[in-house]
């Protein structure tokens, strides 16, 4: 892990932050990078075995017919 530490400068003019460094241009609302859309895909952590395991067994359990009357004692 590097022990650089990242800074931002505040600056009055909008068009553009300082970040390490460097500089960051902001793009206007009526850019052409807008016109298109886009779709982001965030993958989770993946799903153990326990896992399937366990949702198998709470999928059958909620489809099982039981009853707890005090009838069938």
């Amino acid at each position: 892990m590097s022990k650089k530490k990242k800074f931002l400068n505040k600056n009055t003019n909008k068009k553009h932050i300082k970040l390490n460094g460097k500089r960051i241009r902001f793009l206007s609302p009526d850019s052409s990078i807008y016109d298109t859309s886009s779709t982001i895909i965030l993958r989770g952590k993946p799903i153990t075995e326990k896992q399937k395991k366990e949702a198998k067994l709470l999928e059958f359990l909620s489809r099982a017919p039981i009853s707890f009357n005090d009838d069938d004692a």
